[in-house]
């Protein structure tokens, strides 16, 4: 069958491309978080701030604000050259109603982490019902994203944003989970950390990163065709629903828990060595994105081994663990992406020079650096590190307006977007 263009109406096409902007004005604000938190552990926490609470919405607004947003709106982009029908105002609507919710769910993250805050006479959660509002969120972007792409031919990037979004439904489940427990009393530190990762972990593992692979292919025609491709999503979908069980600390579980852990870790491990496999072979697809998701691949794999995962936990390799996932693959893969998308999105090396500057400036707080070179400058330099993709994404913001700026001065005639000119000029068969 023959995959035909089918544009995006210019006025959805633009909403998309400005929630995108907004996404990433996010990003800073969420990563300037981090590097108040980094710099408040040396310098002390300025206006009565706290490390948790700027840790909270530090990452509540990378996940929520930033991540998932990006992602809802490089997807839609991309969803009418395979539902050949033109995106409903509805999808950017609530993509922006996403972004609304995950601002105001920061500041009381910032101002009280999860505790409760004293209104009048009442002491109220709000930063726990500020939260619910996103999970709102998601789930009008899900029923959208149903009701938009129903009927359409499951080729594997749309049967990897299926898997997506019900990771992102099934990872809300533990958003829920850890309320009903306060409400019932239950003080089980096992169901409070399961509730945790599955909430946290589901969605990163599963939301994020199947999204991700699916932009990656949606890219990439003939290796969405690749029969390793169509496995290793199958593989992945096994194994995605226990994952969350290894992110749980080893002395809380069982055998048979790990057992169960260790069994999805393996085929959610082996499936991104096959996506790695298949995308790796793309000519178009930037190397240093895969090469985090091997890295992320890798630990999966090894982290199976119990001896492994308390050396891990040790070591305090989640920090970097999580960095690898959520800006050494997600992130970049975002931004190039993007950049392949819209004209106006330019800079992507500059962020990666950030991104990886940051990584690297959290090995030596980790127990990998030898203790004899540890000192009071390594908080110093993760501070430093944190700075570096919060000023390349001001750039980028900045090149934005200008080049926002100059196009209103010089109309330039409607040209289409790179994605169809891509299809257009390519015989391009899906099967």
């Amino acid at each position: 069958m023959k995959l035909t263009p089918t544009l995006n109406q210019p006025p959805a096409a633009a909403k998309l491309e400005r929630l995108w902007w907004l996404a990433l004005a996010l990003f800073v604000l969420a990563g300037s978080t981090g590097v108040l938190m980094r710099f408040g552990v040396t310098l002390g926490f300025p206006w009565g701030l706290q490390f948790s609470n700027l840790r909270h919405a530090h990452s509540h607004l990378m996940y929520f604000g930033w991540v998932t947003p990006a992602l809802m709106a490089l997807i839609s982009a991309r969803l009418p050259v395979f539902v050949k029908r033109p995106l409903p105002p509805t999808i950017p609507r609530t993509i922006g109603l996403t972004l609304i919710f995950a601002l105001l769910a920061y500041v009381p993250f910032l101002l009280f982490g999860y505790r409760s805050a004293s209104v009048g006479q009442r002491s109220l959660p709000l930063s726990v019902m500020a939260a619910g509002l996103n999970v709102i969120g998601w789930y009008l972007f899900a029923w959208h994203y149903w009701r938009y792409t129903r009927g359409a031919v499951r080729l594997l990037p749309l049967r990897l944003w299926d898997t997506a979004v019900l990771f992102m439904l099934f990872a809300s489940l533990g958003g829920w989970g850890l309320p009903l427990l306060t409400l019932l009393r239950i003080e089980n530190p096992l169901w409070s950390m399961a509730f945790t990762h599955l909430f946290l972990d589901e969605f990163a593992e599963g939301w994020f990163v199947l999204a991700v692979l699916g932009l990656l292919y949606a890219r990439q025609p003939q290796a969405s065709q690749h029969p390793l491709a169509q496995r290793s999503h199958d593989l992945m979908l096994i194994g995605l629903p226990v994952l969350f069980i290894l992110g749980i600390p080893t002395h809380l579980l069982n055998t048979p828990l790990r057992l169960i852990g260790g069994l999805g870790a393996l085929l959610v491990g082996l499936g991104l060595w096959g996506h790695l496999r298949v995308l790796g072979q793309s000519a178009r697809i930037n190397r240093i994105p895969l090469f985090f998701l091997g890295l992320k691949a890798t630990a999966l794999l090894i982290i199976i081994l119990p001896q492994a995962a308390r050396w891990a936990e040790q070591a305090g390799l989640r920090i970097s663990y999580l960095h690898w996932l959520l800006l050494g693959f997600i992130s970049l893969s975002i931004m190039a992406t993007a950049q392949a998308e819209w004209a106006s999105v330019k800079g992507n090396r500059l962020f990666t020079a950030g991104v990886i500057g940051l990584i690297l400036t959290l090995l030596p707080l980790t127990q990998l650096w030898p203790a004899a070179w540890r000192g009071r400058w390594v908080l110093s330099a993760a501070g430093w590190g944190a700075l570096l993709p919060v000023l390349a994404a001001l750039v980028m913001l900045g090149t934005a307006v200008l080049h926002h700026i100059v196009s209103r001065s010089h109309p330039s005639p409607p040209t289409t977007t790179k994605l169809a000119t891509f299809f257009k000029n390519q015989e391009v068969f899906y099967e």
